[in-house]
């Protein structure tokens, strides 16, 4: 019994001794690690001090790996764009094959419906950012000021549309504009200044805005989902218009840190539209071309200002630097 006890007490002494020299090893493993990427940074710098050209290899394994990063998220945020544009695709071409008597605007609204509901069920599954964390008094008339800039940004893209004469060499938009105009003021305005809008801004302020935004800057976020928002618009005036539309909305929602002011200034900008085209509520917008300039270049100030009020009022309450979260 005692040469047992001392057998393992012997044992035990060993065991704790090969525990404490393997965790030796790897604190010596570690720092050779450490050390040999600090001497290839200093033999890098060598190189760069004495004229050398640096090793090209070094660190592009590493850069790769980001590169692939930063595409998937594009990639997965471009998804919800194409999956918007497919669906209301399929379902208005499904619809009008169907052989029910509907003019293009109403099967254009049944379209816009089916995709709202489809991601109106996802944006609450994914717990989708709507309104901002942080409610503040200042963001009513700071959304205000916004909703102003973006329909004195519309207005002036209007202006210049008419001025390069961009309307006219777009097959795209004359197709587009026989489809939504001429077909009765309340729908036109139930489609494209209610659904369309809420739908878009959901879609691409929403999933795809705040998933770049999530996982990058607030330019490069804005940027991405601007472009995507253009280019699925498949015609160079929407297109255009819809890029610049785009930025400026994506600024409000990092502003405010809410979808719904940014739906809000877009079906505001949609309506003057709508009402400019199909009534004579606005026939005082209409100018000479030399006027038109002047117009163009009044309204992009008046954009500038009614921005900068509404910096100046979300001011008075501080706003985080990432307030929209996926």
């Amino acid at each position: 019994m005692i040469f047992k006890t001392r057998s393992r007490a012997c044992l035990k002494k060993a065991g704790e001794k090969m525990n404490y020299n393997k965790s030796d090893l790897q604190k010596i493993a570690q720092r050779k690690t450490q050390i040999k990427a600090e001497d290839s940074k200093s033999l890098t710098s060598a190189r760069s001090v004495n004229g050398v050209a640096p090793d090209p290899t070094a660190g592009k394994e590493v850069d790769l790996i980001w590169d692939k990063i930063a595409c998937r998220n594009v990639v997965w945020a471009a998804s919800y764009a194409m999956l918007y544009t497919i669906l209301s695709s399929v379902v208005y071409s499904l619809l009008s094959a169907s052989g029910l008597k509907l003019s293009g605007i109403a099967l254009q609204a049944a379209s816009l419906l089916v995709c709202l509901a489809l991601f109106g069920w996802l944006a609450v599954r994914r717990n989708l950012t709507i309104r901002a964390e942080q409610r503040s008094v200042y963001r009513y008339p700071a959304s205000f000021c916004y909703l102003c800039a973006v329909v004195m940004c519309s207005v002036a893209c209007n202006y210049l549309v008419y001025l390069t004469g961009l309307s006219e060499i777009s097959e795209g938009y004359k197709r587009v504009s026989q489809i939504f105009y001429g077909n009765g003021l309340l729908l036109e305005i139930i489609t494209l200044c209610v659904i369309g809008p809420v739908a878009e801004e959901l879609v691409y302020r929403g999933f795809v805005y705040q998933h770049l935004r999530k996982r990058g800057s607030h330019t490069a976020a804005a940027l991405l989902s601007a472009l995507l928002f253009g280019v699925l618009h498949f015609n160079l005036v929407q297109g255009a218009y819809a890029f610049v539309l785009g930025l400026l909305l994506a600024y409000i929602v990092e502003r405010t840190g809410s979808l719904i002011s940014a739906a809000a200034a877009h079906m505001a900008a949609n309506l003057a539209s709508v009402l400019w085209t199909e009534t004579d509520w606005l026939n005082f917008l209409d100018q000479g071309r030399t006027r038109t300039y002047i117009a163009a270049v009044i309204c992009m100030i008046l954009t500038g200002v009614f921005i900068s009020y509404g910096n100046q009022w979300m001011r008075h309450q501080p706003v985080k630097k990432s307030q929209v979260k996926n």
